[in-house]
């Protein structure tokens, strides 16, 4: 009993020193105040400077939380994995089988060397934190490109796509270990870039972070990977909807039309969705979309699919997004 009782004990701590981690270290993208900027932004976009009307406050928490939101089985489990993902996705990272720094120092050491700066202090953290912020938005998107191709990866995958509405809330309905999963493809993209930067502009550079976190990554976080499972219809328009991948894309991303399977796999960019031929250009007026997955699954919400279905003899995978639905 003394044992169950200090691993209870041990869960609890962990669970609590997590959920204040995330809400209130500077660098997490789910803290109190990049939540606080996102809905600022969030507010600018769905009443934008010259609107006739105004944006009543009761609208405004419609479009936050959505009566579907608890009224539905799917929100409901979006709201279990907010729990969940705040409590225990820093447990769930720990498994991960090397961190980028222990990446980095293997990565040095067959490189070489690194020799001392070769740009002024200035540019060279410019440079890197250009760089690993690429480098991330590569991870991400080989990452979700193999969930979407791989039948065995699909399955935990399957988990987020499986939501039947979009809220803010979809961003944590994550499998657990596809999460352990991203955080080791993140170390080696990550790591592996930080070596080269150290050999090429020299020992020690770094980028521009706050608690950690490359301030471009958290940039794009908290201006839209926030809003993208929101019910905004936003494409930015034919000139900026070329490079930013928003609300309006990624719904395209969760529709159930096989025409839109493994289309705009990136984070924040459609670079490598354009590199790649996975990016689909949204409309500029609202598609009528269904989300969630057709593969018989009679409980996709309930504890079953959420967690275990992933090990179960299951149905056929999704397809691969076919060559001519691509489009840009």
């Amino acid at each position: 009993m003394e044992r169950v009782a200090a691993a209870i004990e041990h869960v609890l701590t962990s669970g609590g020193g997590q959920l204040a981690s995330t809400l209130l270290a500077p660098g997490s993208t789910f803290s109190i105040a990049a939540l606080a900027c996102s809905l600022a932004v969030f507010v600018m976009l769905a009443a934008p400077p010259g609107r006739k009307r105004r944006l009543r406050t009761r609208s405004l928490r419609r479009a936050l939380f959505p009566d579907r939101l608890w009224r539905s089985a799917s929100g409901r489990a979006d709201i279990a994995f907010v729990i969940f993902g705040v409590l225990f996705s820093g447990l769930a990272i720990g498994w991960a089988v090397f961190s980028a720094d222990q990446v980095r120092a293997l990565a040095g050491g067959w490189l070489g060397v690194a020799g001392p700066g070769r740009v002024p202090g200035w540019a060279g953290t410019a440079i890197a934190t250009a760089a690993l912020f690429l480098a991330y938005e590569f991870a991400y998107w080989s990452d979700h490109w193999l969930m979407h191709n791989v039948p065995f990866l699909w399955r935990f995958h399957k988990v987020h796509h499986q939501a039947e509405s979009l809220s803010l809330a979809t961003n944590f309905r994550v499998h657990p270990l596809e999460t352990i999963g991203f955080a080791n493809i993140q170390a080696l993209y990550l790591g592996t870039t930080g070596a080269v930067l150290e050999r090429t502009l020299g020992a020690g550079v770094s980028a521009w972070t706050l608690g950690g976190t490359n301030l471009l990554i958290l940039l794009f976080a908290v201006t839209l990977n926030h809003l993208q499972h929101s019910h905004l219809w936003l494409g930015f328009g034919p000139r900026w909807g070329k490079w930013l991948l928003g609300p309006a894309p990624h719904q395209i991303h969760h529709s159930a039309n096989p025409a839109h399977f493994g289309c705009n796999l990136g984070s924040s960019l459609t670079l490598f969705d354009r590199l790649f031929g996975t990016f689909r250009m949204p409309a500029a007026r609202r598609e009528a979309l269904r989300f969630g997955v057709d593969d018989g699954e009679t409980a996709p919400h309930g504890l079953r699919a959420a967690l275990f279905a992933p090990f179960l003899p299951g149905p056929r995978p999704e397809p691969a997004l076919p060559a001519t639905a691509a489009r840009s």
